[in-house]
């Protein structure tokens, strides 16, 4: 989905947690975040994230602390809605 991103696919983002990231995230690439976002604008079931290499637990997501982290993983599963290409529906 690096067509969302201007081509990239590392982009840099802030945020004390990943819930702050991910709003970053959604301000700085709406194209993309929609995609990867319930309704209420959190990380949805296809997205798996990791910090420096450590799997975070989907309900932990939001909460997780970025306190030393250095990289942040997001992963969209292969069966997700998102990973096909699909027009705008941007609700941002």
């Amino acid at each position: 989905m690096a067509w969302c991103t201007g081509g990239r696919r590392v982009v840099d983002g802030e945020g004390a947690t990943v819930g702050e990231l991910w709003a970053h995230l959604a301000a700085a690439y709406p194209e993309l975040m929609w995609r990867l976002s319930t309704e209420a604008g959190e990380p949805s079931r296809w997205i798996r994230v990791a910090l420096d290499g450590q799997k975070v637990a989907q309900q932990d997501v939001p909460r997780a602390s970025l306190a030393g982290v250095t990289i942040v993983a997001i992963t969209v599963m292969e069966a997700a809605p998102a990973a096909a290409p699909m027009g705008s529906r941007n609700p941002f």
